[in-house]
């Protein structure tokens, strides 16, 4: 598929193919939902969801290219570009844990029960995980702890997010990071 004229734009930071940027902590786009990206786009264009570069670019998108930009990464393929991690096994072990089982102190729900097994996606539901940057996701994390980020649907993350500490997300971080993207 031919990228439309509507992302050129979003090439420049995320990537010819929806790669991403994750030393910039610029998200992968390729493969997600169209469902989700025309979701975050709105929320930018609207302020509902605060990011002051993204809202300049999505503010004076139509719907059509919203829906065009949108249809083009989630069918995007990219090849996925491997960060070293710096984690250590006992961090990536714990993310694991909050990824798989959660945390019964924290009440905390396991990630994979609302983004599907080691953070594959669930469509019409929830973004995946598997291969963000670990830079992304603590970016992303962050944002709900602090409640700056509020564009979740039944404000389910910013509760999540708001029982993990630093060293909680960035476990989690680092342990989708090191999985393969299921998207090619």
């Amino acid at each position: 598929m031919t990228a439309p004229a509507s992302a050129t734009v979003c090439q420049g930071c995320h990537g010819v193919h929806g790669e991403g940027n994750a030393p910039a902590s610029i998200p992968r786009l390729a493969g997600q939902s169209a469902e989700y990206l025309g979701k975050q786009l709105e929320d930018y264009a609207s302020g509902d969801r605060a990011n002051p570069v993204m809202r300049n670019f999505a503010k004076p998108l139509t719907r059509a290219d919203i829906e065009a930009v949108a249809t083009y990464f989630s069918t995007a393929s990219a090849p996925r570009t491997v960060i070293p991690s710096t984690a250590s096994a006992a961090q990536l072990n714990f993310g694991r844990r909050l990824a798989r089982q959660g945390s019964e102190a924290k009440r905390v729900q396991a990630c994979d029960s609302c983004h599907g097994p080691d953070g594959i996606g669930v469509l019409h539901a929830a973004p995946y995980l598997a291969g963000q940057s670990a830079q992304y996701l603590t970016s992303a994390l962050t944002s709900f702890q602090q409640r700056t980020r509020k564009n979740d649907p039944g404000k389910l993350m910013t509760s999540v997010a708001g029982q993990l500490n630093a060293s909680d997300i960035a476990a989690a971080a680092a342990y989708f990071s090191s999985l393969p993207s299921s998207i090619p």
